[in-house]
């Protein structure tokens, strides 16, 4: 008999003679009974790792941490979390309301507080709304890139938790519980939410073509540390965002790496909102020559960017007061080069340089 076999047995034989009754239930050993429908159940019982990985003994400090916290407050503010505990209420898996005690409130609110780097709440937060379910337009999964496009941020103490699974064959029809954080609390950037990084960086590979990956996602309230409906999906990563029925465009975006020919502009950062003329602007305007502006061109035209021109006020630098100063934009092609060239002229107050622009211009 293998010795797998001889183990089990011999742990059998160890409650066989309480099996007797019909309502026995326990664990000795290695084996588990348990009683369902009148019928004795046994199954060997599971041996759990006692590897703990970095970020687990993380959590477990934190929790512990946490809970030390709660037997230091006082009656009125335990009387307030059993308050708020009362709105807290879960759904069970059997669909009744599972009961959630003043502790229990008080962990999860303060482990979601403590997750995105905000200090723990000793008094219970104002239960006011509900926090809005993630609303976006898409979502790319591919070898080069995942992000999300569309999202409504509800406010800005709104930050994205997102949680992905590792690479699963697409036959799978449950991956929910191998999903892992991959984001704490991501804030869109105009919409988007580049989580390509995110995950290389927590899984240490690319996304693989051809597999399924499971995803879950919610927004977290930086302020109380309440969290909205978690949102599930899952997708099979595409060979590239070309392969989806509407290709992923980036926005365009300028910076000093893509400065061809350049005259006195410096620490450059120029963004278009994606469908319009909106462009945050932060630059360093020191000029050139003799002339009251500053110019440059870029090493190829981007595609779908807004020629035009706009306006925008600017400021000295300290040295000279942070005088106001007022500029005029032209984002035009050159017709004898082809490249894209931008001008800041300078139109109001007086000319002083360097001044850094820094705000929004919309171009017409």
């Amino acid at each position: 008999m293998p010795l797998e076999l001889r183990e089990l047995h011999r742990s059998l034989m160890i409650v066989k003679p309480s099996i007797a009754f019909n309502d026995f239930a326990g664990t000795a050993k290695d084996v588990t009974a348990r009683n369902v429908k009148g019928r004795n159940i046994l199954s060997s019982r599971a041996q759990h790792s006692k590897i703990v990985t970095p970020a687990q003994a993380v959590s477990r400090n934190r929790l512990s941490r946490i809970s030390r916290t709660f037997r230091q407050l006082s009656d009125s503010q335990i009387n307030q979390w059993e308050i708020l505990a009362g709105h807290m209420k879960g759904i069970s898996t059997l669909g009744q309301a599972a009961e959630m005690t003043a502790h229990n409130a008080f962990v999860r609110i303060n482990s979601n507080l403590q997750m995105v780097g905000e200090p723990m709440l000793a008094d219970a937060p104002d239960y006011i709304c509900d926090v809005p379910e993630v609303l976006y337009d898409d979502l790319w999964i591919s070898p080069e890139m995942i992000i999300f496009t569309g999202l409504q941020q509800p406010s800005e103490s709104h930050v994205l938790v997102f949680k992905m699974s590792p690479a699963l064959s697409p036959g799978v029809s449950s991956g929910w519980g191998q999903t892992v954080i991959i984001t704490p609390g991501l804030a869109p950037d105009w919409g988007d939410a580049d989580l390509t990084a995110l995950y290389t960086s927590v899984m240490g590979v690319a996304p693989e073509a051809g597999k399924k990956y499971f995803c879950e996602f919610y927004w977290l309230d930086k302020k109380t540390g309440f969290t909205g409906e978690s949102m599930a999906i899952s997708a099979v990563c595409k060979e590239s965002s070309t392969a989806y029925s509407q290709e992923y465009v980036p926005r365009v975006r300028l910076t000093d790496e893509n400065i061809e020919y350049n005259e006195g502009v410096s620490d450059l950062d120029m963004e278009f909102s994606p469908g319009s003329a909106i462009c945050s602007i932060k630059a360093r305007l020191n000029g050139h020559s003799n002339v009251a502006s500053s110019n440059f061109t870029t090493k190829r035209f981007p595609e779908k960017i807004v020629t035009g021109t706009g306006y925008m006020l600017a400021r000295c630098t300290e040295e000279n007061d942070y005088l106001p100063q007022s500029y005029e934009i032209q984002i035009y092609e050159d017709k004898w080069d082809k490249e894209l060239r931008v001008s800041f002229m300078h139109r109001g107050c007086s000319y002083e340089k360097p001044a850094d622009a820094i705000g929004n211009a919309v171009f017409f």
